[in-house]
């Protein structure tokens, strides 16, 4: 179904909705009215329903509304984001004034925690939230970009430009020095296994494209809230899973009122944010005189244009909502397509949503249920972080000669003398397509045994289904694989992933007088599956000729090969089971003093025989000194409040089975070890100690918060390989070290303007992190050498170390000192500790501007203190190989290097990776009530990537740094940048508005 057809119908079905709900009142009275804030000015989009019925409306941009109620209606329920609800009494009257006040800094705001919900003013542990309103203006891929620069704490980098791709979350730092440090997520009070079911490969040598990002199946505008758990106090009720902090993602639901229709649609374009610092062709024309090369080719040319494509982007989403007090509902859909900028890339989605809630038995029982469905298409272009020598389409436009055409006529590609392969030749006979559907559902039931206490029951299941097939087509030649080169290549692969899980809570809430106590305890259940099955051939006897071309993929044919050529593979991972047992305790007298306390028991087959059970307590407090009463008077504070927590929480991100001994057939029929196993393994367990303060001046227009942490993870997980005379295999271990983070945190929100027609507010956050590895036993020597390096020669090269007393990754390399009088480097003798690749600094800037309808909002953020290996210059646009006839790094130009100086890694290729970036700025007009039943339409213009001020040369600092695992032990480089798919700046405009 192309998307215009899907939009028709969507429209069809919008205006189907509209008449379906219109209802006629025979007796109806009508009131009006106008809502002002304390301050006197108008508030906009605040919603008016009659209470105990689902009819209501809201206030327009002067704040004014009109509702017919029914006859025999006394009381109106007015509530606004940031505002105290209010109930108006309409006895006899028929219009209304009313002034909302603000709830006290958000500090009676309720938000989702751990397995319940608490107001900001009793969180006594760390905790961010968002809610809508406060995520960035421009159409986002996943909910994890929504907060890049708006929590303190918090490390979001977007690692490649291709659509739908990972992204890389880090809360407070590296806690392992294995792979694994994603926070984990729970949606709807269901936690995700963390994976995607889209098959991740590489293609006979093409390197490992970009991993997919495992939420593209949520949609955004479905995102009501998001909670992040940062210390141990608050993600310690996650167990032996909480340790790199738990994200906490809330949904939309039905509100009570009449049904509603919410609609929005958006258009874009895209673009390359920073161009490539290659030569242009005056440049390389001079270079090639001044060092005799001889490969003119007479055109002036710009070879990386011709593999980008700006296609545009189009959202198309639609909502309806609506109920009473006892039933409400709410259905979502999102059709998009997202093409990328580099040639044959794109992201489709599909998503849909329908949630609901009841209560019966004189509201003491309320079901609730959720269903979330996704399907993505996705095309993959031929880009790795990790290829070889050989290279991939980037590296390849990179290097091609700016003055010899990539074609001289239709399905005529030009042969580069020096054998590179023509970056279209890659594109052209590259296929990657990936198809994936997630399925998230939930279904749970709550019953008020007695007022105080409820018991629920909450079941839930995540569901993933993928199937990719990629092929090398027999007409490319070049790549130097015999089993590619006129012969061809494909794979094809399915994975499935399934998690379940069954929670039960008792929860217990009750004030004695001045002290409100809330008790949780809880069990749960949880597993998860995850499974995989291919095949892999070569040798197609069609598509290998140029002049005879069929449009039948291999991995559509895989027959076609010959038994002797094809291999069949596949993959079951051990169920992950997960039994838990957790309780809470949350005391808050006079609203002055509260103290949390929880602890967790989780059993796991994932452990070792002797480490079955993980225990993970909690403490927490918090000492509002603004509502003391020697503070009562003060001018100065609006709020003030001191919090300290110590906790201890899990990781047991490591592979299923790691703790037993496996084994798997390989293709030639020999049984082989995977892992022996350990039946002492257990978790990494995170001690944190935080020490924070909350603060508010001026009555609430300057709010902010401070903390202090230190976080110490003990037992972390290693991949270690059984010396000889042992038999080859590897060994999950825990170390006998640790992993220290040691930092601060600080945000600041200040309201400059807010008077008349005009708002103005501005907030920063700032992350200052320390990361080391502690290791005695293992001397000066590094435990493990990491960060491989691919192309042309770096064979077996690494950059990288886990070693006692440095951070995580640090480089370690031979000192560059610059070229001895014939132009070639001088290095030191040995390696040694050059710099740290994870940022000291992590910092957010975003400011919102209104006047009257228009209203300006801009995201910045950025990393500071860190260091980027640019093997893209050392192994790609090198100077070394401009006398073959390729392009190299601007950067050279006027320096004493001698084109004959080998390739060799050393600090010379180090580059500070401090960057800003304007991540995006959104301009919104607000074209309020259009008729009758179209109402607040907005009108925006957004843009993505705007700029980056840094002086790292590459495409982008926060982009193409290499987390793969290169050598097999599960520890992931980082900050290393080889030719990985580019930043992408967009322009987006958009509509959205409602219909009742």
């Amino acid at each position: 179904m192309t998307i215009q057809r899907l939009l028709i119908r969507l429209v069809s079905f919008t205006l189907l909705c509209v008449l379906f709900t219109q209802t006629a009142f025979s007796q109806t009275k009508t009131i009006s009215g106008t809502i002002t804030d304390d301050k006197g000015a108008p508030v906009q989009g605040a919603t008016v329903t009659a209470k105990g019925s689902k009819i209501g409306t809201s206030t327009k941009a002067d704040g004014t509304f009109t509702i017919n109620v029914p006859p025999n209606a006394t009381v109106l329920v007015v509530s606004s984001v940031g505002f105290t609800a209010q109930d108006v009494a309409i006895t006899g009257q028929t219009t209304v004034a009313v002034s909302l006040v603000p709830s006290q800094t958000g500090l009676n705001e309720v938000v989702v925690i751990g397995y319940g919900t608490a107001r900001k003013k009793e969180l006594s542990g760390s905790y961010s939230v968002i809610s809508a309103k406060d995520f960035n203006s421009v159409p986002s891929a996943t909910p994890d970009q929504l907060l890049q620069g708006r929590i303190p704490g918090l490390e979001v980098v977007v690692s490649s430009g291709q659509p739908g791709s990972a992204t890389q979350v880090k809360i407070r730092g590296n806690n392992s020095v294995r792979s694994g440090t994603d926070p984990l997520y729970v949606v709807d009070g269901i936690p995700l296994d963390g994976r995607s079911a889209r098959p991740s490969f590489s293609v006979n040598g093409l390197g490992q494209t970009p991993d997919a990002n495992a939420l593209t199946w949520i949609n955004p505008a479905d995102i009501e809230s998001i909670s992040v758990l940062k210390d141990a106090a608050a993600s310690a009720i996650y167990g032996s899973r909480g340790a790199n902090g738990v994200i906490i993602v809330t949904t939309r639901t039905g509100t009570s009122g009449p049904t509603k229709i919410d609609a929005a649609l958006s258009i874009g374009t895209n673009g390359l944010m920073r161009q490539p610092d290659v030569l242009d062709p005056a440049q390389y024309r001079t270079e090639l005189a001044k060092y005799g090369a001889k490969s003119d080719s007479g055109a002036s040319y710009k070879p990386f244009k011709e593999i980008l494509q700006h296609d545009l982007t189009q959202n198309y989403s639609v909502a309806m909502s609506g109920g009473s007090e006892n039933a409400k509902f709410r259905a979502s859909f999102l059709a998009s397509r997202t093409p990328g900028l580099v040639r044959k890339s794109e992201l489709d989605r599909y998503i849909g949503n329908i949630n609901g809630s009841f209560k019966i038995f004189d509201k003491r029982v309320t079901l609730t249920f959720g269903v979330t469905t996704g399907t993505t298409n996705e095309e993959i272009a031929p880009i790795s972080n990790n290829p070889g020598s050989t290279g991939s389409m980037i590296s390849n436009a990179l290097q091609w000669n700016p003055t010899l055409l990539l074609k001289h006529g239709p399905l005529q590609y030009t042969t580069n003398p020096n054998g590179q392969i023509n970056p279209l030749v890659f594109s052209d006979s590259y296929n990657d397509h990936a198809y994936v559907t997630t399925l998230l559902a939930y279904a749970s039931a709550s019953w008020k045994i007695f007022d105080d206490l409820e018991y629920k029951l909450l079941y839930g299941a995540n569901y993933g289904t993928g199937n990719r097939g990629a092929e090398i087509q027999g007409w490319i030649t070049g790549t130097g694989n015999t089993s590619v080169d006129g012969k061809g290549t494909a794979i094809q692969q399915n994975d499935q992933l399934f998690t379940q899980s069954l929670t039960h809570t008792l929860t217990y809430n009750h004030k004695f007088n001045d002290l409100a106590v809330t008790a949780l305890g809880g069990y749960e259940y949880y597993t998860t599956h995850f499974k995989w099955q291919g095949m892999t051939g070569y040798g197609f006897d069609y598509n290998t000729k140029l002049s005879n071309l069929v449009p039948v993929h291999y991995y559509d044919n895989m027959q076609d090969v010959t038994a002797a050529n094809l291999t069949a593979f596949a993959g079951n991972d051990p169920a992950v089971d997960l039994q838990s047992y957790f309780a809470r305790v949350q005391l808050n007298y006079q609203d002055k003093y509260s103290i949390s306390g929880s602890f967790r028991a989780d059993g796991s087959n994932k452990f070792g025989s002797n480490n079955k059970y993980g225990y993970f307590p909690a403490i927490s407090a918090r000492w509002g000194i603004s509502d003391e009463e020697f503070m009562k008077d003060n001018r100065v504070f609006t709020n003030l409040a001191l919090r300290a927590s110590w906790g201890q929480s899990g990781n047991q991100s490591f592979p299923a089975g790691a703790a037993l001994d496996r084994f798997r057939y390989n293709s030639n029929g020999a049984l082989g070890v995977v892992n022996y196993g350990n039946k002492d393994l257990k978790w990494e367990t995170v001690t944190t100690t935080d020490v924070g303060i909350d603060f508010g001046f001026f009555n609430g227009r300057l709010t902010g918060t401070i903390d202090g942490f230190i976080k110490k993870t003990t037992n972390p997980l290693y991949t270690a390989t059984y010396a000889t005379p042992a038999p080859a295999g590897t060994v999950f271990k825990n170390l006998d070290g640790y992993v220290s983070n040691k930092g601060f945190e600080f945000s600041l929100v200040g309201q400059i303007i807010k008077s008349g027609d005009w708002s103005w507010s501005v907030g920063g956050n700032a992350t200052y992190v320390k990361n080391k590895f502690v290791y005695p036993p293992a001397g000066t020597a590094p435990l493990v050498l990491t960060g491989q390096l691919n192309g042309k020669g770096t064979s077996a090269t690494y950059v990288q170390a886990i070693a006692n007393n440095q951070p995580i990754d640090v480089f370690y390399l031979r000192k560059f000192h610059g070229y001895d009088q014939n132009g070639f480097a001088i290095t030191d003798g040995g390696a040694s500790y050059a710099g740290d690749p994870n940022p000291k600094w992590t910092v957010g800037l975003y400011t919102n501007l209104d006047y009257k309808k228009w209203s300006m909002v801009a995201n910045f953020h950025g990393n500071y203190d860190f260091f980027i290996y640019n093997n893209t210059l050392q192994s790609v646009t090198g100077l070394s190989f401009i006398n073959n006839g390729s392009n190299i790094s601007k950067t050279l130009l006027g320096t004493k290097e001698n084109p004959a100086n080998p390739v060799s890694a050393s600090t010379r290729y180090m580059s500070s990776g401090n960057y800003m970036k304007l991540g995006n700025l959104a301009f919104r007009y607000r074209l309020g009530d259009v008729t009758s039943h179209l109402k607040n339409a907005t009108i925006s213009l957004s843009g993505n990537n705007l700029f980056v001020i840094s002086k790292y040369p590459g495409f982008d600092p926060e982009v193409n740094v290499v987390t793969a695992d290169a050598n097999g032990t599960g520890i992931p480089s980082t900050g290393i940048d080889y030719v990985g798919y580019p930043t992408v700046r967009s322009f987006t405009l958009g509509i959205n508005f409602s219909l009742n």
